[in-house]
């Protein structure tokens, strides 16, 4: 969870920096997107793998993120997750 945090705040920073906004959303440009991915540490020797890349790893994080959320907050009782924290922190469940 500590890593999918600090790489999807670096994403949003990353994006902030260039547009000036307030952001989350990954552009839909692919320049853009290749851009974005640069300034985040991957490649540029191939800029189709570096989007590729990058995209996979965002998905990846948002991935584990969403799934994690949602078993706090949709599953809560059968949530291995939840119960695992639950106990790490001395509530019994």
């Amino acid at each position: 969870m500590t890593a999918a945090y600090l790489f999807l705040r670096d994403v949003e920073h990353k994006l902030q920096m260039v547009h000036d906004l307030q952001t989350q959303s990954l552009p839909a440009e692919e320049d853009e997107l290749e851009r974005c991915a640069i300034r985040m540490g991957y490649g540029i020797e191939d800029r189709k793998k570096t989007v590729a890349s990058f995209q996979a790893d965002h998905q990846r994080h948002t991935g584990m993120v969403h799934r994690t959320f949602q078993s706090f907050f949709v599953e809560p009782k059968t949530s291995p997750i939840f119960k695992g924290t639950l106990r790490a922190i001395g509530i019994k469940f």
